[in-house]
């Protein structure tokens, strides 16, 4: 439903609907109905300014436009996390897995002496299935056997993380507090891990 999706576009963004609604010039009430599906005559215009307002294109329905390490939530959590570590570790963003031919990216490479840790950022998880898939082809295709995944700290993504536990804890097995404290120690963790930021 295109309410969902703006919804879900919204709070990637970190906007209110308040704060949406002054940008599009329509009340925080308004964007609220939209949202839920309970506005059944909204103008094109509306929805297209929303969506603008959002990153998203509506040609009939709402598909995110560009590169997810674009996405302003997205950097914000990187930005996050950069601010946790040591000034001598280095953060290139978007690096490329070096494989020929091959468009995906690290989000995040954290550098330190002698070692780097790819990492990926997702700031709200949706399908533990699918993102487990992805990071472990990532990592098999560029011969990775640690990387640090760091999920926005918010209240889906901490239930979502403990009903998945099991699931995760066999590919992400050090605890992200011991892996926070290998960084700021400016040393590689011993193994992958979730850090919450």
């Amino acid at each position: 439903m295109m309410g969902d999706e703006l919804r879900e576009a919204r709070i990637q963004a970190a906007l209110t609907q308040r704060e949406l609604g002054a940008v599009v010039g329509i009340s925080p009430a308004a964007v609220g109905r939209i949202e839920r599906g309970q506005a059944p005559h909204v103008a094109y215009e509306t929805l297209v300014l929303l969506a603008s307002a959002l990153g998203l294109d509506i040609p009939l329905r709402a598909y995110p436009n560009g590169d997810p390490v674009r996405d302003a939530a997205q950097l914000a959590l990187l930005v996050r996390l950069r601010v946790l570590l040591p000034t001598g570790l280095r953060h290139p963003t978007e690096v490329p897995l070096g494989i020929a031919g091959d468009l995906r990216a690290w989000d995040q490479v954290i550098e330190g002496q002698g070692w780097s840790l790819p990492t990926e950022a997702e700031t709200r998880i949706r399908d533990v299935q699918a993102l487990r898939r992805r990071l472990a082809l990532k990592c098999r295709d560029a011969g990775v056997d640690t990387m640090l995944l760091v999920v926005a700290d918010t209240r889906h993504n901490r239930q979502v993380l403990r009903l998945a536990a099991a699931d995760l804890g066999e590919a992400f097995p050090v605890r992200g507090r011991d892996a926070l404290a290998a960084l700021r120690r400016g040393d590689k963790p011993a193994g992958s891990a979730i850090l919450l930021v």
